[in-house]
């Protein structure tokens, strides 16, 4: 048996992910742990990470780092688009080298987007055709081509969830003028980089992240069933712009909280993650998406493992 970890640094959020290799072969999940830094968020204008943003952070990695010990697991730790934009990043990849005796790793958005494509489709089943995967995080999408499961194309774009939120949307209450903003502006964003995978009749679309996950939970209360667990779900076309619709109707964090199956957790950044799944399949004329609760971590815990 082998026992890995994965430590990803995102925008939003900083998590760890601890699992082990059965002896037949099957990979159970061990620990998980979570902290909302919202590091994109602790970029100031200048382009430097905030002391607040960095303390919060390493915090987080101290605790991870006593939880990877006790498991005496082989740590890979993933920074992306938040550290990837500071100046200042190595400054923090010193001190959580020296703070909690991690080795901090800050991958391009053609490295998250492939180790994004290797945790989404687990669990998914056949990996024949043609399969896109879409992942939309705080600060950037990054979308992956495979062909019978293997990645061939990647494209990464600074847009998230947490940017939209904070550059388009703006402070309560989102007016529809700033939605109608925010889409045009996701659209003209995404058009040229999503050229590349339009026209493809056979497509199998996946979509990984926190994003998505809420989104077909909201779906799935509209829908009659509330459930946890949405990995593998077909999410529609209008089922996406039914929740859309929902999120824009609700202009102020207490009008959104009240929506039901809604997470707390996200509730204020929600409608900005939804906004670029909307575009992503308008743009891509995607009659649906296919749900994977899995994503990065869990691409590099593959890799960790050797599967």
């Amino acid at each position: 048996m082998s026992t890995v970890a994965v430590v990803d640094i995102g925008s939003n959020s900083v998590c760890l992910l601890v699992a082990r290799r059965e002896a037949n072969g099957q990979v159970t999940i061990l620990d998980k742990l979570k902290d909302t830094p919202r590091l994109r968020d602790e970029i100031d204008a200048d382009g430097h990470l905030s002391e607040i943003g960095a303390a919060r952070t390493l915090a987080a990695l101290r605790l991870f780092a006593q939880v990877i010990g006790q498991h005496n697991a082989r740590v890979r730790v993933v920074a992306t688009a938040a550290l990837r934009a500071a100046k200042n990043a190595q400054d923090f990849i010193d001190r959580a080298q020296r703070e909690a005796g991690l080795r901090v790793e800050i991958v391009t958005g053609d490295e998250e987007a492939r180790l994004a494509f290797l945790g989404a489709l687990s669990g998914l089943g056949e990996l024949d055709g043609e399969t896109l995967v879409a992942d939309v995080g705080g600060g950037s999408t990054e979308l992956v081509l495979g062909i019978d499961g293997r990645a061939v194309q990647t494209m990464s774009e600074p847009l998230g969830a947490l940017t939209v939120t904070r550059d388009w949307l703006g402070p309560d209450p989102v007016s529809p003028a700033a939605v109608a903003h925010a889409r045009a502006e996701i659209r003209a964003m995404l058009a040229p980089a999503v050229s590349a995978f339009r026209n493809r009749p056979h497509l199998r679309a996946v979509a990984t992240s926190g994003s998505i996950q809420r989104v077909a939970r909201i779906a799935c209360v509209q829908a009659g069933d509330p459930r946890v667990d949405v990995h593998g779900l077909h999410l529609t076309a209008s089922a996406l712009r039914q929740v859309t619709a929902t999120l824009q109707a609700a202009p102020t964090l207490a009008d959104r909280l009240r929506i039901p199956g809604m997470d707390a957790s996200r509730a204020d950044i929600l409608l900005g993650g939804t906004l670029i799944y909307e575009g992503l399949t308008d743009l891509l004329d995607l009659p649906q998406w296919t749900v994977s609760m899995a994503g990065l971590r869990m691409g590099v815990i593959h890799e960790l493992l050797g599967q």
